[in-house]
């Protein structure tokens, strides 16, 4: 047998990743971050109405227009299909940084130009007057902590990511 016995278990992680690991940590993510969401709202006397006022901004707003559907609803669809699409493609991609080391760091810039790039969006929409002040904090502390979830599931899901993260913070 060649290989040492990490080796092989990175090699029976890699074929255990199912789509589906990255569907369960997208919507867990989704589902922390509304949760959060809803928290706001409830805090700043809002209730339920805040997910209307979130579905005001740039790509909910799309997905009503293409769907009719409410503003509440198109916020949470949005919000969970675009989690879920960066759960699968994220765990996608953490696969091959095992074979290729060197893709972390270009993982880890597209995961920034990502985050810019929502924030870029939620700050223009809130300049445009589409959302106002406590709606805008409100989606940027959500997806923070959705954000955070999202990283702790892939590490969690992905074993061999895992140790070399732990590997990055040893003296």
């Amino acid at each position: 047998m060649s290989g040492t016995a990490e080796e092989r278990a990175v090699i029976s992680s890699l074929r255990r990743f199912r789509w589906t690991d990255g569907v369960r940590v997208g919507l867990i993510a989704a589902v922390f971050s509304t949760l959060i969401l809803l928290l706001a709202g409830a805090l700043s006397g809002r209730g339920l109405h805040i997910l209307a006022d979130a579905g005001m901004a740039v790509l909910p707003s799309a997905v009503r227009e293409a769907t009719g559907l409410p503003a509440s609803l198109s916020y949470l669809v949005s919000h969970t299909l675009f989690y879920v699409l960066a759960g699968v493609v994220a765990l996608g991609l953490v696969g091959l940084v095992d074979r290729l080391p060197p893709l972390v760091a270009g993982l880890l810039l597209v995961i920034i130009i990502l985050e810019f790039g929502f924030m870029m969006l939620t700050t223009e929409t809130h300049a445009r007057g589409r959302i106002d002040d406590v709606t805008w904090r409100s989606l940027l502390i959500a997806h923070a902590v959705g954000d955070v979830v999202f990283a702790l599931g892939i590490l969690l899901v992905h074993p061999s990511l895992r140790r070399a993260v732990v590997r990055g913070f040893e003296w």
